[in-house]
Parts: C-alpha cells; structure tokens; sequence
C-alpha cells in the first residue's frame, strides 16, 4: 500500500514536470537523421558523435523507429524507466518506515523530481545505477556478482562515461574471493558491449569518443584552478537550491563510509563528485549530483530500516523542511508559472539555471503554450528560399533549431558540435559561461563549408583539417582514410593544430584580397553561401588591396552579419583615417534575407585621407550578434566620387 501511494505520488509529479531540454534534441537529431537513411550522424556531412550517451540513443532510436515520432516516444520511455528505478528503490526498502522516509527523499529532491524527464540518458542512469548498486550490496557467489558489476558499469559508462568513476571503487571491490583468472575472463566478456562501442565510434567516427569530450574536458583552454572555483560554485548552488539533494548526497555518503559493502558505493559517489568539482561541474542545476544521490539512497536503505514510527515523522519534517529552504517547489506551482530566468539572474548565478524552468513554456508536457519542435520546419519555413542545396547556419542554440534544421541544413556550432571548431579552445579564457565556451571560427573555414573543399589560411591547421575533414566525409573502409586514422590517433597532425594555436588563434590574422574582386554589385540579400565573391570577415579582419592608390570621398559596400563594420583607410602601411559604415535603404527582400543576406551601406571618406590604397575592414560586435545566423562578410566595394 505504501509503495503504491509512494509511486503514485511520484508519478503525478514527473507528469507534472515533464518537459525535453533543448540538449536532448542534439541527440534526436542524430537520430532522426539515421532513421531517415541520412547516416548517424548531427550535420548528414559529417560523421561526428554530438551525443554523450550511446546506449540512450539506440534506446531513442528504437523508440522512434516504432513509434514515428520523438516528443512522446521520449517522454514515455522517460516516465516508464524513471518510475521503474522508483519502484525498486521503494521494494528495496525493508519495512514501511523505510518506504516513507525513500519515497521522501526523491520526492523532495527537486534535481530528482525535475530529471524523471528531460530528454537526457538521467531515467536510463537512474535504473542502471539501481541494479549496480543492488547487485553490489547483494549476495550471491563471488565470480557472478562480479562478473555482473563489471557488465552493469560497462552499461552505465555506455550510457554516459563519466559514470565509469563512480563505478571503479565497487567494482574493485567486488574482486574480493575471485581467482584471477576469472577476473580477467569475467572482465573482458562483460566489457564487450562498451569496447565494442569504442571500436565501432573510432573506425566510423574518427574517434572513441564524443565531440562534446573534445569541447568541454581534452582542450578547453580554461585554466584548472577556474574550472575548480566553477565547481565549487555548483556544490554552492546546490546546497541553496536544493538542500535536500545536497545534503542526501554528502551526509549520506559519509555515513556510508562505515565498514561494509556500502564504503565502496560511497567511495564511488565522493569520487564522482570530486571530478564534478574538477570539471567545473554543470550549467543545468543538480544534474550532476544525481548519480551520487540515487547510490546514496540505494545504500541507505539499512539505516532508514531502523526508523520507528515516530522517527519518520522526525525525518519527514526535516527533509521537507530542506525542501521548502529553496522555495516552494514547482509541482506545487500551475504549468503557467514556468517562466525561463532573465540573463542577469543567470550572470549572478555564474551561468548555472534551472533548465528545465528555461525550456518548459515551450517544451513542457503540461504547458499552455507548447510548441513540439518539427523535424525540418524551419527550412520549410525559412530556407532554401527556393533552393534545392544544402544552406549553412551558425547557431550555438543547437538542439531544437538544429532539430527543425533537417537533413539539408549545415549547422556550425561555435560550442560543441562542430568537428573542427569543438577541438578548439576558448576564444576568450576570460570571458566564458560553464558548457558554452565559445570558440574562434578559424580563417578559411566558412569557404570550406561553401565550396566542400579545405581553404583553410593556416598551413597547420589546413593538415590538420585535411585529416579531420577525411575521417568524418571520407567513406569508412576508404584505405586513406584508414592510414589517417592510424596517424591521428598516434598524434600525428597534433603539431600542426599547436601551430596553429600558438600563431594565429588568439592573434588572428588580416588576410589579403584585391579590391578587383570585390568590384561586382550582388544581388541584395544574397547569402554568403550562395556567392564566392562575398569575402568572409574574421577576428583578425580583411585588407583590401587597390591597383592603384584611390581617392574618393565615398564608398559603397556590401556587408552582411548582424554586427557593425569598421572601415580603415591606409596608404603606404599608414592609417590615415577611418569611418564607421551607415545603413542605406534596402529593396524590399524577405525577411530572413534581410537578417543573413547583403544589405548596402554607405562610409563616408574621411576629410584626413588624402588617398589609400588599402581598405581594412574589420566588424564590431553587438549585442544582438549573438543572434547572427551567419558570418560577417564584405560583398562588394564601389568607389564613389574623387
């Protein structure tokens, strides 16, 4: 009876809650692409692994292969798996007061409540790390219950591999009384299904591991004692919006330090939350603290046994005197209520929110105004405008754009999903928000995309690049491909991409074109992507080179990029003057052409410049830049007056 309510009550709750995040449609993307014929894969291109958990993702896949679509099929494999780890953990729990006080513990834990659903592997992490954890505090012959702990952290690393620290310390421990070469034997038919995985990413990916990897831990360019500070942030965070979680995870863990089979869950859990530290922990608010939370409420199942009557009641009112400390929490509150934080709260919290808050309005189960992302509807609705080829996007917000994206649209990610770009450090190491580190778009890049070709300005990284662009467009079993496969993972392009950083990343280049190849007038609004004359503009900015020198007391430009552009005239390697170009009345285009195409623009030649016979052009960010949906550019240049 006491469980029934217990899983009612939890199951009204997830309904209540249900929602996707916006990552979760990283990873619908792949795998409606794959559904669809178009390769696993984010951009059809490109074979990169954008998804941090494989086992989740065929689970996702499977769903939507039967199903045909993804919002519900996700939300129901969500609800059926988070309902199941609940179940069990309550049937673990040895007598009613223990039920009560379990049921509490999830219930008033908001990470827990707010992770049931989300889109992400959580559910999957959720039941896995149950039967890890049962397993390990089970009976049963020795060679068996290791052989099953090794099998259950190889799912559990499949479904997200990090969580393979979490698992060492048990499963060492379950080494206890095997001869061995039952060790070895055991180990290495239970590690099939991870190394099988491994295998299979670096011969069709190019790598065994994620994109996201490269992003966020092998080179982020953030220094070690930033990340921890950011970490210690998170445990902050944690601790005042949602205590009961907080404090479940660390005071539960210490007490599961005692002699016994708990001391290497707990063992786990304090690892696992020590590299959560080291990392710089989350932006999505307790998500990381649920692995070491749900093995801590596995492995108090002894002592919650030895509560009485009274003593729940004693535990009931603390636990949810530790939820109420972070306010009245949000199944208590309407749908409508969900509302997403401003940019200022989200600056004072070091960029650490409430996710599901920021993405429930639109893509909550319950709410009013629910939009369910459409595979490919906003090509249909924006692009190709006529087209029939494939169109380039920058969008960092990747997940439900890149979803409705569809298979024609190239999305260039400046954060994770780009294989070029996510290798890539930060571009500002003192300017950077926790999972978004922004990287530089190199010189050369953008023309790659348009023409499929490598024009990649530094020598370095164009190697570098070349074997990059092989490994994830070349086909699979190709011989060169496979001789670069073996190169780069001995590190053999790994000089050229240093090169690269050391010189020109964070100095960029002013690269050269002749004003003669800008001297044709586009159509207006044409997308960069469509015309080879437009001359993309980098950090480091262009220089235009004239015959001869030129006097004019105007020019008119084509530019495109939501961004201002800085024109400097110079003659003989002097800059003599400069002028910031002015907006000039535009033809009636679409919209979209209007905000990603060529508009014109007037600069006004200042009195001071005699002559030049160079143009540099360099573009200013705005605040609205970061809703660019292209690069800036330089279309044309015409001489006016002399």
């Amino acid at each position: 009876m006491a469980i029934g309510l217990a899983v009612g009550m939890l199951a009204l709750v997830a309904v209540r809650l249900a929602w996707l995040g916006d990552d979760a449609y990283i990873t619908l993307r792949s795998v409606e692409n794959w559904v669809r014929g178009n390769g696993l894969r984010w951009n059809p291109t490109d074979r990169v692994q954008t998804y941090t958990h494989p086992l989740w993702m065929l689970l996702l896949s499977f769903g939507r292969w039967w199903s045909g679509e993804v919002y519900f099929t996700t939300l129901a494999l969500s609800f059926a798996l988070s309902l199941s780890a609940v179940l069990w953990l309550l049937r673990r729990a040895p007598t009613v007061p223990a039920v009560v006080a379990t049921a509490l513990l999830l219930l008033c834990s908001r990470a827990f409540c707010d992770y049931m659903t989300s889109g992400l592997e959580t559910p999957l992490t959720f039941v896995l790390l149950v039967a890890f954890c049962a397993n390990v505090l089970g009976d049963g012959p020795p060679v068996r219950r290791y052989g099953r702990a090794v099998l259950l952290a190889n799912l559990l690393a499949l479904n997200r591999m990090d969580l393979a620290l979490l698992c060492l310390p048990p499963v060492l421990a379950t080494m206890r009384g095997v001869p061995p070469r039952a060790i070895i034997a055991r180990g290495l038919l239970m590690s099939l299904p991870f190394c099988a995985w491994l295998l299979f990413a670096e011969i069709y990916y190019g790598s065994p591991f994620p994109v996201t990897a490269h992003a966020k831990a092998f080179g982020v360019g953030i220094p070690a004692h930033e990340l921890a500070e950011q970490g210690m942030r998170y445990l902050r965070h944690t601790l005042i919006s949602d205590p009961a979680t907080f404090v479940t995870t660390v005071v539960g863990a210490l007490l599961l330090l005692v002699p016994g089979r708990t001391r290497w869950l707990a063992f786990g859990a304090l690892c696992y939350l020590a590299y959560v530290v080291r990392v710089g922990g989350g932006f999505m608010q307790g998500r990381f603290f649920l692995p070491p939370f749900v093995v801590v409420v596995t492995g108090l199942g002894r002592w919650l046994a030895h509560l009485s009557r009274r003593g729940v009641w004693w535990f009931a009112a603390v636990t949810i005197a530790a939820l109420l400390v972070g306010g009245l929490p949000a199944w208590l509150s309407p749908p409508a209520a969900d509302t997403p934080l401003d940019d200022a709260t989200i600056v004072a919290q070091h960029g650490i929110v409430d996710e599901r808050r920021m993405y429930y309005r639109e893509l909550g189960l319950l709410a009013p105004s629910r939009k369910v992302p459409v595979f490919g509807q906003l090509e249909r609705l924006a692009f190709p405008e006529g087209r029939d080829e494939p169109w380039f996007l920058l969008n960092g917000a990747v997940g439900s754009s890149g979803f409705g994206a569809g298979a024609e649209g190239h999305i260039v990610d400046p954060l994770l999903c780009d294989p070029l770009v996510a290798r890539l450090p930060a571009r500002d190491p003192a300017k950077w928000r926790i999972g978004h580190v922004l990287r530089r778009i190199p010189e050369g890049y953008w023309e790659s995309l348009r023409d499929d070709a490598n024009r990649i300005h530094h020598p370095g990284l164009r190697r570098y690049y070349g074997a990059l662009r092989r490994l994830t467009r070349a086909p699979v079993f190709d011989g060169e491909r496979l001789a670069t496969l073996w190169r780069m993972a001995m590190g053999g392009y790994d000089d050229d991409l240093r090169a690269f950083l050391a010189e020109d990343y964070y100095d960029p280049p002013r690269l050269d074109i002749a004003a003669a190849e800008l001297t044709r007038p586009l159509e207006p609004g044409t997308f960069w992507f469509d015309e080879p004359q437009v001359a993309i503009v980098y950090r480091g900015g262009l220089a235009v080179h004239f015959a001869a020198p030129v006097t004019a007391r105007n020019l008119e430009v084509q530019v495109l990029g939501l961004c201002q552009f800085r024109f400097r005239f110079v003659q003989a390697g002097q800059v003599f003057g400069d002028a910031i170009g002015v907006p000039l009345p535009a033809p009636p285009v679409s919209e979209l052409r209007q905000v990603a195409g060529l508009r014109r623009e007037r600069v006004a030649v200042p009195e001071a410049v005699p002559q030049f016979d160079t143009l540099w052009v360099d573009y200013v960010e705005l605040p609205i830049s970061s809703t660019a949906v292209g690069p800036p550019g330089l279309g044309s240049v015409t001489v006016i007056g002399g």
